[in-house]
């Protein structure tokens, strides 16, 4: 973690936290996912293993970009590019009950 500055939490859920930093290497700002895997069975820990190298794999204009992850102080960390703009749930809600227009869906 020493590569990045925590700035604030954006988010929570059942499995870890979502953590805004900024990097220390490029100055960017990236979302880094924190999940504890210390009280995770072995079998879930190789689950979320294998859910990372899935994510490193994915390589599409919709879908976050991977960046790196890697394991400390019993937490898996997942580092992805930052979408300022919030994620399809926060936008989704925005519309309040408003369909899309069918090119911003296409």
């Amino acid at each position: 973690m020493e590569k990045y500055v925590k700035l604030q939490k954006i988010g929570e859920g059942s499995f870890g936290k979502a953590i805004l930093v900024k990097s220390a290497e490029d100055g960017r700002q990236y979302v880094i996912k924190e999940i504890n895997i210390s009280r995770m069975s072995n079998k879930e820990r190789e689950e979320s293993r294998r859910e990372v190298a899935v994510l490193a794999n994915m390589k599409h204009p919709n879908i976050v970009q991977y960046r790196e992850s890697f394991e400390e102080n019993g937490s898996l960390y997942i580092v992805m590019d930052y979408c300022e703009g919030g994620d399809l749930f926060k936008r989704i809600n925005a519309q309040k009950g408003i369909l899309f227009q069918e090119d911003q869906v296409s």
